[in-house]
């Protein structure tokens, strides 16, 4: 008993100091949006629980806090804490993408201001002779804006905040959200084949849920009906919304139903759908057409800040050309960060039931490259390792060496995501194609000319066969007709004919 005492203190004395030596590299974080309207709202402004919304779809005062207090805490681990940032925002440092969402970009917004906090401080402080052409090219002689500028004295701004440039995704280029990517076949019959598989569950959890808050549903509508799978999302999205608002919802409650217990529920079937129905096909089809591109992307940069520091080039040489960030951010949904936690589950065979988590609102899926600085010079990728967190729970700890090949042998190309989709991103895409149809099209005139030319044989060969039967049958009746009818018999023939 006192030897494994003995052995769990040195555990954690040794990963005590392995921790105080150890030191970030790199790091990614996507994240999804935070608390939002419902996406479905009728003409009056009201969702399906008759709430009131301005706007559908669109970050509430609740999701923008969620990301300044995510931003806030990010701030603490990798500036206060680990130094591994800058104190004020260096766009060399952190590339942002985000999806074209306004959801999506506010939440960037949001989170960058509790990253660098800093409306207290006024702009950058400019010379006199910088304010003499300090103006734009319109007239600003208004005596307000006068007034303004003599406030500002040689501020640029009267508060500073953090204007960091957020670049969209082109949706069908990075294959970036699964629903996004209208023009794939492939996609769209990998989620009808998905729904046919998945009927007998789709059946069972709709009878599941009548049998458990239809009574409660009926009530509040004032109706008797048994509520199908679309009926459910709608109300599953609004409760989502309305519960993480703190909406009342009186008359819901008059019912009697327990609002937490069917928010859970609700959240339950969304995790449930994504692991095994959404991202459940056999060839893993929609994760890896979602989630190629961007980890291609991910493993870049990655390798980029790994070589700078295995070649320890100067740090402020690191990355001013734009292509060795420190930090890799991206805003999305549920399902793009639900698309990149299956397809690293699927890539480092890890076990989806007991590591995939639904993302909720303003959840983050984290990857830090970390070394332990031990005084000896780094020589290869061997020397780091990649750490996945959703959220505050470790999912995977991997050499940085084997997690790159483990990614690369799951990444598919940008060709082989065109041949399964039916379109090309390249002239050269386009070309192999057209190729290809046209040796599709000279296959399909082959066969037409030969079917054409077997029946044109056959029906040679017939009319043949039909004209020697003619002139047969015509040359027998001419036959007939020659026949002398008057002449008597001979000799022979009488004895020969018994009467």
């Amino acid at each position: 008993m006192e030897i494994f005492l003995i052995l769990i203190i040195l555990h954690i004395l040794y990963f005590s100091i392995s921790q105080e030596n150890d030191r970030l590299v790199f790091l990614t974080t996507h994240f999804r949006h935070g608390a939002r309207a419902p996406q479905f709202i009728d003409e009056t402004g009201k969702d399906t629980l008759q709430e009131i919304w301005t706007n559908p779809g669109e970050l509430t005062g609740i999701g923008q806090r969620m990301h300044y207090l995510l931003g806030l805490r990010n701030r603490l681990r990798y500036i206060k804490n680990q130094q591994f940032l800058s104190e004020s925002f260096n766009p060399h440092e952190i590339l942002i993408y985000s999806s074209s969402y306004n959801r999506t970009m506010v939440s960037c917004s949001s989170q960058l201001q509790g990253f660098y906090p800093q409306f207290s401080q006024k702009g950058e402080v400019l010379t006199d002779e910088q304010l003499k052409v300090a103006y734009p090219q319109v007239n600003v002689d208004d005596e307000e804006i006068q007034d303004e500028i003599e406030n500002l004295g040689n501020a640029s701004l009267p508060f500073y905040m953090t204007l960091a440039p957020v670049r969209m995704f082109n949706n069908n280029e990075k294959r970036f959200k699964v629903y996004d990517i209208t023009p794939c076949n492939a996609v769209k019959d990998a989620i009808k084949k998905q729904n046919r598989e998945n009927i007998t569950y789709i059946k069972n959890f709709t009878n599941d849920f009548n049998q458990k808050y239809g009574g409660y549903l009926n009530e509040f509508y004032g109706q008797n009906k048994e509520y199908d799978i679309l009926d459910i999302e709608d109300f599953c999205d609004a409760l989502a919304s309305c519960y993480t608002d703190q909406r009342e919802l009186t008359e819901l409650k008059k019912t009697g139903l327990n609002t937490t217990e069917m928010n859970d529920y609700c959240y339950e079937y969304y995790r449930v759908n994504y692991l095994y129905h959404i991202h459940g096909d056999k060839d893993k089809t929609l994760a890896h057409i979602s989630s190629s591109r961007i980890f291609g992307e991910i493993l870049y940069y990655m390798k980029r800040r790994v070589d700078a520091d295995i070649t320890e080039e100067d740090e402020d040489a690191n990355y001013k050309d734009y292509s060795r960030p420190k930090m890799f951010m991206i805003s999305g949904h549920d399902s793009t960060a639900s698309s990149d936690e299956m397809f690293l589950i699927y890539a480092l065979n890890l076990d989806p039931n007991s590591t995939y988590i639904f993302p909720r609102y303003a959840s983050q899926l984290a990857l830090e490259v970390r070394t332990q600085d031990n005084g000896q010079k780094k020589q290869s990728y061997e020397d780091y390792y990649v750490i996945g967190y959703f959220d505050d729970k470790q999912i995977f700890n991997e050499t940085m060496d084997q997690f790159i090949n483990k990614i690369e042998a799951q990444i598919w190309t940008d060709e082989r995501i065109d041949e399964i989709c039916g379109f090309n991103s390249t002239i050269e895409n386009i070309t192999i194609i057209q190729t290809k149809d046209k040796k599709d099209n000279a296959k399909k005139a082959y066969k037409i000319l030969m079917i054409v030319f077997i029946c044109l044989t056959a029906a040679l060969l017939a009319s043949t066969i039909t004209l020697a039967i003619l002139l047969f049958k015509k040359n027998k009746v001419n036959a007939i007709k020659n026949v002398n009818y008057n002449a008597k018999p001979t000799d022979a023939t009488t004895n020969n004919i018994k009467i």
